[in-house]
């Protein structure tokens, strides 16, 4: 309840702070309504079925699909390797899973349920079902062991899990190692009829065809997403998607080149936040969503060409892989109608920035700084990007920002400190975790621990984890400053930078570098590179050549592995 308390008050906050005014938030949406097809795509007789829709159901993210059901009921909603459902047929679907979710399984208004699979139809069928019964989504990886998806089930209390053929074996496991915990198992796809096991195929056969009816007391769908852990255990995030409406939609689309009806791949995981943001927002523009079920390089490619995609979210790792594809393969697959490329959830070096520019073209390319807790907060273009080496963007209409050092006070531009943000969009807290959710405020603003600086054109630049940063000598070094030089030298692919024990120094940096070919590497070449463009404390004392980079299921590099493995040999050197 407090939780929820925070979240109307932080709502109100941010919709009347002068920082986006009324008469603004006015003229932007219909500025967006005009320029990027909105007005064009409403049929005039679809108006009265969308009004009564609107006022029964609300205008929410739980009837998004139901508006474009009306208004365009032939056109492509959701397409996978198995299927493919117009918007009409998705609707129904929705309706259908919902009620059966209700009426067989006891899923009512906050009740958790964890959707574990592969990207699917049925994940964002399944998903926005949920939300038309104000039930919690809980999302999980498809990789998670037994014993993971144990922590997930316990932590959130859920009792029914949906799931893959392939994740089946672990959600069985834990159904029955601990029968305590009485879990009900929904399964998408395969032969599996046995009770206790539930086929999504009959749920949706059970299932009522009407708009669920409205819980007795009006409750918003939660959505959780576990952090990664880096860390320590995940903490699940609970946010309210509601929160991002029409002038949030609009907000985000002064800044992104999409349009009403385009064509969306989603290759990037529908249980990582981005994955959802940019499934929800093509949701909302009525778009046509194409999913692989996980990513490969020239899969994706080929997806890009075959479907004349038109925009595309990807974490930078992923677009590193494509990038690193022969030229004959992108001579073969053309992709002439991509016009939004955006990759974020982790760094985006600026060598990698430019490769992809020149690739795509720059209009094409963006990045951006959120998370999970936060939502979008900042915003670059491929321009800029070239202009701007190394930064996120300007803040986007609606959000604020301040970098700020430990006991609270505001830093003037250039000076790095954590990054604290107030918005409408952040998160309601941490499940079951008082405690890290006030942690994680500070008067009203609320901070991931990342660290940054804004130049005088209000630029953000990031400079990693507060946790990640060296000290060696008395100095503070931020690793990223470092990593975003070395990946500038031809012969790397990609390099990460921590601080391992010394007894002289407290801290020394050791550069863990991936060479693009392992003949001919010369570390003392890079070495060189590094010194020319750093401070002599920045350059690192200790080198080491790898094949890769510990990453966690959103791209991030786990540092926490990397001085696990790297630091206890030179403990007492």
């Amino acid at each position: 309840m407090a939780a929820e308390r925070g979240l109307i008050s932080r709502a109100y906050e941010a919709l009347t702070h002068p920082v986006d005014p009324l008469s603004a938030r006015a003229r932007r949406v219909v500025r967006v309504a005009l320029g990027r097809g909105f007005v064009g795509d409403l049929h005039v007789r679809s108006v009265p079925g969308m009004l009564l829709a609107a006022y029964e159901h609300g205008l929410r993210n739980r009837t998004i699909h139901e508006l474009h059901a009306i208004n365009q009921p032939q056109r492509l909603c959701v397409a996978d390797d198995r299927r493919s459902l117009t918007y009409a047929e998705a609707n129904q679907e929705m309706n259908r899973v919902g009620n059966a979710l209700r009426s067989s399984l006891e899923v009512t208004p906050g009740t958790p349920v964890i959707l574990m699979m592969e990207n699917c139809a049925e994940y964002l069928v399944t998903w926005f079902a949920l939300s038309r019964i104000s039930a919690r989504a809980v999302h999980a990886s498809y990789r998670l062991t037994a014993a993971e998806l144990e922590y997930l089930v316990r932590h959130s209390g859920t009792r029914v899990v949906v799931v893959s053929p392939s994740t089946l074996p672990v959600a069985d496991k834990v159904r029955v190692d601990r029968p305590e915990l009485g879990l009900r198992i929904v399964v998408v796809g395969g032969e599996q009829t046995a009770s206790p096991l539930l086929p999504y195929d009959q749920l949706v056969a059970t299932g009522a065809l009407q708009f669920p009816e409205p819980p007795a007391v009006d409750q918003q769908a939660q959505n959780i997403v576990y952090t990664s852990g880096t860390t320590g255990k995940p903490k699940g995030a609970m946010r309210d998607f509601a929160s991002y409406g029409v002038v949030e939609l609009a907000r985000l689309l002064e800044r992104l080149p999409f349009r009403v009806g385009e064509r969306h791949l989603v290759v990037a995981p529908l249980y990582h936040s981005g994955g959802q943001v940019f499934s929800l927002l093509m949701a909302a523009l009525g778009a046509s969503t194409y999913l692989r079920p996980h990513f490969e390089p020239l899969d994706a490619l080929r997806a890009l060409s075959r479907h004349a995609i038109h925009s595309m979210f990807i974490v930078p790792t992923m677009l590193r892989k494509i990038l690193q594809l022969p030229d004959e393969e992108f001579r073969a697959n053309p992709t002439r109608e991509i016009r939004g490329i955006v990759s974020g959830a982790a760094e985006f070096p600026h060598a990698l920035r430019v490769e992809a520019a020149q690739r795509f073209g720059a209009e094409a390319i963006h990045d951006f700084y959120g998370a999970t807790e936060l939502g979008w907060i900042t915003f670059i273009s491929g321009p800029d990007m070239l202009r701007k080496p190394g930064s996120v963007g300007t803040v986007m209409a609606g959000q604020q920002v301040k970098i700020m050092d430990r006991d609270g006070q505001e830093l003037p531009p250039g000076d790095v400190g954590l990054i604290y943000v107030r918005n409408a969009q952040t998160m309601g807290g941490y499940l079951h975790d008082d405690e890290a959710t006030q942690a994680s405020m500070r008067d009203g603003w609320m901070t991931v621990e990342d660290l940054g600086r804004m130049d005088s054109e209000g630029f953000l630049f990031l400079a990693g984890r507060d946790r990640d940063m060296v000290k060696s000598g008395g100095v503070n070094i931020y690793p990223v400053e470092i990593e975003e030089v070395l990946s500038r030298h031809p012969a790397v692919s990609e390099a990460a930078v921590i601080g391992i024990p010394d007894p002289e120094w407290g801290e020394k940096l050791l550069a863990l570098v991936v060479p693009r070919h392992r003949a001919g590497f010369d570390v003392a070449d890079v070495e060189k590179f590094a010194r020319a463009e750093l401070a002599g404390f920045k350059v690192p004392k200790r080198w080491e050549i790898v094949d890769d980079l510990p990453r966690n299921n959103t791209g991030k590099i786990v540092k926490k592995e990397l001085r696990a493995r790297y630091a206890p040999p030179v403990a007492g050197s």
